[in-house]
């Protein structure tokens, strides 16, 4: 009898606490920002970048992704600059993002891109009035600062304890 009263004792307070679930539903919006400046000149493609949530994503009164959580990018496109005044280019794409049970969600959306300064034209016209040296002159690095906003979207349905 004394062993059935405890049972009981230690597993009614964990039926108590209900667990309440919350659909996250696919096309939810999440905005998002960059952690880390990123640049043309050392990203590879393929590389994995740290992002963070920028607001509570809310869901029937409930932050089901938190302000602050993690998340990550994937870089899509990094060209480095170039001779004959070409400038780099860089593009990310989130993937996934991580809810408030833990579970990473995963994210779609065409991400953001940058180009550096295009310095072609000056270039060309400096080295035919001036010196064929000025052909070696790069464009510059494209660059995407700390903080840059970006949106993506839930892409497939989830349920969050």
């Amino acid at each position: 009898m004394l062993t059935c009263l405890l049972v009981l004792m230690l597993t009614l307070p964990g039926l108590a606490q209900k667990t309440k679930r919350t659909t996250l539903k696919a096309g939810t919006l999440v905005v998002l920002e960059t952690s880390n400046p990123l640049s043309s000149k050392d990203a590879q493609l393929g590389q994995s970048v740290t992002l963070r949530v920028k607001y509570d994503v809310m869901i029937n009164g409930r932050a089901v992704i938190k302000a602050g959580a993690p998340g990550s990018a994937q870089v899509v496109t990094a060209e480095q600059r170039k001779g004959l005044g070409k400038e780099g280019s860089l593009a990310i794409r989130p993937t996934v993002v991580q809810a408030v049970d833990g579970q990473m969600i995963p994210l779609t959306g065409s991400g953001v891109g940058q180009n550096g300064q295009d310095t072609k034209g000056g270039t060309i016209a400096l080295a035919v009035v001036v010196s064929p040296l000025f052909l070696l002159k790069k464009g510059k690095d494209a660059t995407i600062p700390a903080g840059y906003e970006m949106q993506a979207t839930v892409a497939t349905e989830s349920v969050i304890q």
